[in-house]
């Protein structure tokens, strides 16, 4: 992401994402109350004529709520108009702005941005993509892994002949396995993804494999197990120290193997883990949060106070250098962590009795 620092104290900063991970560390970085000034479209009233035009107009927005769209290059940020041309008198007015790669806006925060969230705008960039395949006899899943998410492809149902036919059942084999690569190596062409990750309980993943090393030598293709294909498979693959490592820059893949640590050192050491917004708010007012999970749309919550909560934890574990991932609320992993109260955290020291 482009990042341009406007004035001494750090309040105004132009930004132009050019990528949609670039879209997605906007989302986390803005928070309800900051302003945004940016060009969007609305229909005006024209003095004198007493009718409306669509007019494109340049307008600061106090923010009050950020959507992101994954995988459609769209970032819509909410608010109320605080600037905007007198003459339509807009001030006070309910108004959205559209972000898409390549599109400028400036990002204003009263007493200036802290520097952590200057940085992790600056660091900002395009990390790459995976595609995610599970296959067994019964059944295959593809799905494109990016740090915000994953979309899911392709499911299928294979329709083998029987094992009483072995020929037929091998030549259609085949076949499955042509197709399923040729749409492999299609989508990481398309989504510019390097990576290519094939799991699944039996031999069926290195026939595939080999046949996509075959039709792409540039792809890095990694061949990991799981216990079932399709889209469990996936999910499954996701949660893999072998994803993990590979894709360490994915907060989606990273935080199902970052959940999976939290949870089992909660077992053993359970001074080591809080659970919920309130707990996790107090360790994180003396420093204490190493990582942080919480999700997402608490950030942004109707409620005053939760979101107030939310904002603080979050910036008191990046004022202490912790890591805060982000998790989407409709992701499998947000479900987990809402029931859960939403926020997770591990901490460098205990801060109350085991």
């Amino acid at each position: 992401m482009k990042v341009n620092i406007i004035d001494r104290k750090k309040e105004k900063i132009e930004v132009t994402p050019e990528s949609e991970e670039d879209l997605w560390v906007l989302k986390t970085v803005l928070r309800p109350g900051d302003k945004v000034r940016g060009r969007t479209v609305r229909d005006v009233s024209l003095k004198g004529r007493g009718e409306k035009e669509r007019r494109p107009i340049t307008v600061t927005l106090e923010v009050k709520n950020v959507e992101f769209q994954p995988f459609t290059g769209k970032l819509r940020i909410f608010g109320v108009i605080v600037e905007g041309p007198e003459e339509y008198g807009l001030r006070g007015k309910h108004q959205s702005i559209l972000v898409t790669p390549g599109k400028t806006i400036t990002l204003i925060r009263d007493g200036g941005w802290p520097q952590h969230s200057i940085d992790k705008l600056s660091s900002s960039g395009p990390k790459g993509r995976a595609v995610i395949v599970a296959i067994d006899y019964d059944e295959y899943a593809i799905a494109l892994l990016s740090p915000f998410g994953y979309k899911l492809i392709v499911e299928e149902s294979l329709r083998l002949p029987g094992k009483d036919d072995p020929e037929a059942r091998e030549r259609i084999l085949n076949q499955y396995i042509d197709r399923i690569a040729k749409a492999i190596v299609d989508e990481a062409s398309k989504n510019n993804a390097k990576l290519v990750i094939i799991g699944g309980p039996g031999p069926l993943k290195e026939l595939l494999a080999a046949k996509v090393r075959e039709l792409a030598r540039s792809l890095n293709v990694i061949v990991d197990n799981a216990s079932m294909g399709g889209r469990a498979g996936v999910e499954e693959i996701l949660r893999r120290q072998t994803l993990a490592e590979a894709l360490k820059t994915y907060s989606v893949a990273r935080a199902e193997h970052v959940l999976a640590e939290i949870l089992r050192e909660a077992a053993s050491n359970p001074e080591r883990v809080v659970f919920g917004i309130e707990e996790a708010l107090e360790a994180s007012e003396l420093g204490a949060v190493d990582t942080l999970l919480i999700i997402e749309d608490l950030v942004y919550s109707i409620d005053d106070e939760e979101r107030e909560k939310a904002n603080r934890l979050v910036e008191n574990t990046e004022k202490y250098r912790g890591e805060v991932i982000f998790i989407p609320s409709d992701s499998p992993i947000g479900e987990k962590l809402r029931a859960m109260g939403g926020v997770l955290a591990r901490l460098r020291y205990p801060v109350r009795g085991g």
